[in-house]
């Protein structure tokens, strides 16, 4: 068993029709390069709508010509937060010989920022269709790629003879993530980096609430003192507090008081006035 080289690969890939669509750029050094393609899913995060978290449909690449070349922009993108699981399908569909045996892996721009390879590691003789990645994000950061992405590897080496009934693949391969895939994964995933951030939403609650806990006790303390201040002041005639119509109302079971009007006082009459001159007269007749 030998791995196939550069050269090797650059034959009989496209003669054997290995990899469709097969572009010699792709090769890099004994191993043929794979790309992002039509689908992917993403596990949800603890707190995610279950029902909004579904298949991610990614948009091909389009070509722009820019200064007489032509560029080619990233299509669809697909975001992997830390801590998640994913399923990225490739856009190149495999059909392998059954006499030659595939190995597969990420390629070391993913790695380094965090992304593992948890699917299987190899692809058996016969198989036929497209790839299903299966991924964990370890790093620190979200992971942001876009279909047409160079993610992938594919090594081809050769068995010791051609395989037979029942050792090799006869099964229809993928041509998109199958539905019962998805359900395996769709649930809530309690990563670290959802659950921290979970505890900064509570911990800005809490600061929240100690901020109006602390805002309601200056506002009661700064009324306390004044109404302290106001019942320290001394009373004057206008702050005598005047009864109110209850307090003045008779309690039905007392008698009322009827109010002792004074007495008038008694007018004296004047004395009618003497006439001098009867008084001469009557005194001259007393004389007689």
């Amino acid at each position: 068993m030998a791995f196939w080289s550069g050269a090797k690969l650059r034959t009989e890939v496209a003669n054997q029709q290995i990899v469709k669509p097969f572009s010699k750029t792709k090769i890099d050094c004994s191993a043929y390069t794979l790309t992002l393609g039509a689908e992917a899913f993403v596990s949800p995060s603890f707190g995610d709508n279950l029902r909004e978290n579904l298949k991610l449909a990614l948009d091909e690449p389009a070509i722009e010509l820019v200064g007489g070349r032509e560029i080619t922009k990233g299509g669809g993108e697909v975001v992997i937060p830390p801590g998640q699981f994913a399923f990225l399908l490739t856009e190149e569909i495999i059909q392998m010989p059954k006499d030659v045996m595939g190995f597969i892996s990420l390629k070391s721009s993913a790695k380094f920022q965090g992304l593992i390879n948890v699917s299987g590691f190899h692809v058996d003789p016969g198989f036929a269709g497209r790839l299903i990645y299966s991924v964990f994000n370890a790093g620190p950061s979200a992971l942001h790629f876009n279909r047409g992405d160079d993610l992938f590897l594919l090594w081809l080496t050769d068995l010791d003879g051609r395989a037979t009934k029942p050792f090799y693949k006869d099964k229809p391969g993928y041509v998109d993530i199958p539905s019962s895939l998805v359900s395996q994964v769709s649930r809530e995933t309690y990563s670290l980096q959802s659950l921290s951030d979970q505890v900064d939403q509570l911990a800005d609650q809490v600061k929240l609430f100690k901020a109006v806990a602390s805002g309601a006790a200056a506002g009661l303390a700064l009324m306390i003192a004044v109404l302290t201040y106001i019942g320290l002041q001394p009373a004057s005639p206008s702050n005598v507090e005047t009864a109110t119509p209850e307090a003045a109302l008779p309690s039905p079971n007392v008698t009322p008081r009827v109010p002792q009007l004074p007495r008038p006082a008694e007018t004296q009459l004047p004395e009618a006035p003497v006439n001098q001159s009867e008084g001469n007269g009557q005194a001259a007749r007393d004389v007689e």
